[in-house]
């Protein structure tokens, strides 16, 4: 409403009438020759409370109705989510079965089958995400948050929460690659392959594990966010720390490994194996390698200068 409404005499004059009348009927007096001395100014006063509270009272409904446009949209966008991974999860579960009857018969390889296995329980944990994700949804009725300073909905903590599955998504990944180390000692062993390859996987599993612990980190500044211990300036600048670290750290065993590969790659091409070609590929992920390292560095020195 543009203009507030001034009531003028005549109005005020009727409302005091109405007054009166329902003054005697509620108390079953006799008519009365009077009015019921009501101040002008206190009608007035009454008038606008009533015409303010209804300004407000729509604001409020206005509010309501955008919101709840926006949690409609929200929560069809998780439960979506939710049927697709519900969906994949039914359909790798279906797979994993097969695959184990078929390894039972002898023809599937171990390593085949555990990949399998391992993609199941991945979905698994993907869809156990998406429903995490839903109820935070319908709770605050907006999109999932994942900072580490975000509020807690419902006295319920979904960071904490889609932070462990994050834990649980890489322990997966360390059984595979363990699987892969066993069966490579086996190939050794008989003859069958070099051992050049253990590095490689050695390599990724310590990454895994440093993943593993910067998460454990952030799960440690989470807690005391939401114990009141950190601000949420804090809780950022720790984070983005955290972060800053496990890049640089896995950049820097991402320059060593490609570093050596380009090096034993190089000795092939002097002998006429491979071509220079695949020298140049090698030396791109190098060069992208390295670029990311700077990046991680400069990233970790300005960080530095916030604490």
């Amino acid at each position: 409403m543009s203009e507030i409404y001034e009531p003028d005499g005549q109005f005020l004059e009727r409302l005091e009438w109405q007054l009166s009348s329902e003054y005697r009927r509620t108390n079953r007096l006799k008519p009365s020759s009077g009015k019921i001395a009501v101040p002008r100014r206190m009608v007035a006063i009454t008038c606008m409370v009533g015409i303010l509270m209804t300004g407000v009272a729509m604001i409020k409904a206005a509010e309501y109705i955008q919101d709840s446009w926006r949690k409609k949209i929200e929560i069809a966008r998780a439960e979506t989510e939710v049927k697709l991974k519900k969906a994949h999860l039914e359909s790798t579960r279906e797979m994993a079965s097969r695959a184990e009857m078929r390894f039972s018969n002898g023809l599937v390889r171990e390593e085949e089958y555990r990949v399998i296995q391992i993609a199941a329980k991945r979905a698994e944990l993907d869809w156990n995400k998406s429903l995490l994700n839903l109820d935070e949804v319908k709770a605050s009725g907006a999109a999932p948050r994942n900072e580490l300073y975000a509020p807690e909905v419902g006295g319920r903590d979904f960071v904490s929460e889609r932070l462990k599955i994050e834990i649980k998504e890489i322990e997966l990944d360390l059984e595979l690659f363990r699987s892969r180390v066993e069966r490579l000692k086996q190939l050794v062993e008989k003859g069958l392959v070099q051992g050049d390859e253990f590095g490689l996987i050695q390599s990724e599993i310590a990454a895994r594990k440093v993943t593993i612990d910067k998460i454990q980190k952030r799960l440690d500044l989470r807690k005391r966010f939401v114990a009141g211990e950190i601000t949420a300036q804090e809780v950022e600048i720790k984070d983005r720390m955290t972060i800053a670290e496990r890049n640089l750290h896995l950049a820097q065993s991402m320059v060593d490994s490609l570093s050596e590969q380009l090096k034993r790659l190089k000795t092939l091409e002097t002998k006429g194996m491979i071509s220079p070609l695949e020298i140049k590929q090698m030396q791109y992920a190098l060069d992208a390698a390295q670029a990311e390292l700077e990046l991680a560095t400069l990233e970790m020195d300005v960080l530095k200068k916030l604490k």
